[in-house]
């Protein structure tokens, strides 16, 4: 596929496909913590990019993608970088966001007109997001890479140095080794080298920025750089 998308990190509503935007909007108040309404957002966008590609339902990945991580709004604050993360400390907590997910999910969808055995579709995928390695089919295997590729994108690696307070020097190659066997559709692989070759070029650009033109009389400066913060903070 052609790799010349760009993925918005602001949301705005308007942006999601009509047919979905009620959905998104009864998810929004479950998507207040953890990052996860900026992450929800851009897991849309590459499942919209997959789904170009790949030839699962819409009905069934959008929804799923929209509605995969509300039940994070279950776990307290002081638990949740415990359940995901480089290293998960509290395991319960990471599958009890899955099971909340599927309660919330079901309701919202109900509550849009989703008929019986579209729901189940897609709250299985919800249920096993993140604690299943395998797909269980191909709308849960693009779920699925649409949900790692934030891990990859600009915003969410920024995102993931801050709330894990690691150097991103230093956290890019274990999360490059980790992420080699995240990816189960082809386009999904593909999109996440594309992602890959971006970060790295970053990080190359931070590493060994540019010198300015020297000042007369003067010596060349070379400013200190570092990753913007997802809050807007420095």
């Amino acid at each position: 596929m052609p790799l010349t998308y760009s993925i918005d990190e602001l949301f705005e509503l308007q942006n999601i496909e009509t047919r979905f935007q009620r959905i998104f909007e009864l998810a929004m108040p479950f998507l207040k913590t953890r990052f996860n309404l900026p992450h929800t957002y851009i897991v849309y966008q590459y499942a919209q990019l997959l789904l170009q590609e790949e030839r699962g339902s819409r009905e069934i990945v959008l929804p799923a993608c929209i509605l995969h991580d509300v039940g994070w709004s279950c776990i307290p604050e002081d638990q949740q970088l415990r359940a995901f993360g480089p290293v998960i400390k509290d395991p319960e907590a990471r599958r009890k966001h899955e099971v909340e997910g599927v309660s919330i999910a079901t309701q919202i969808l109900g509550q849009v007109g989703y008929n019986g055995p579209l729901i189940q579709k897609i709250v299985e995928i919800i249920d096993g997001h993140d604690t299943t390695a395998n797909a269980r089919s191909l709308e849960d295997a693009i779920t699925k890479d649409s949900d790692k590729l934030f891990r990859l994108s600009a915003y969410g690696f920024r995102i993931d140095c801050e709330r894990f307070q690691v150097d991103p020097q230093e956290y890019w190659p274990y999360l490059l080794k980790r992420s080699g066997d995240w990816f189960l559709t082809p386009t999904g692989k593909e999109l996440a080298a594309h992602e890959a070759r971006g970060r790295d070029r970053e990080l190359r650009e931070r590493q060994n920025p540019p010198s300015p033109p020297a000042a007369k009389g003067g010596l060349r400066g070379c400013p200190a750089t570092r990753l913007p913060s997802p809050c807007g903070r420095g």
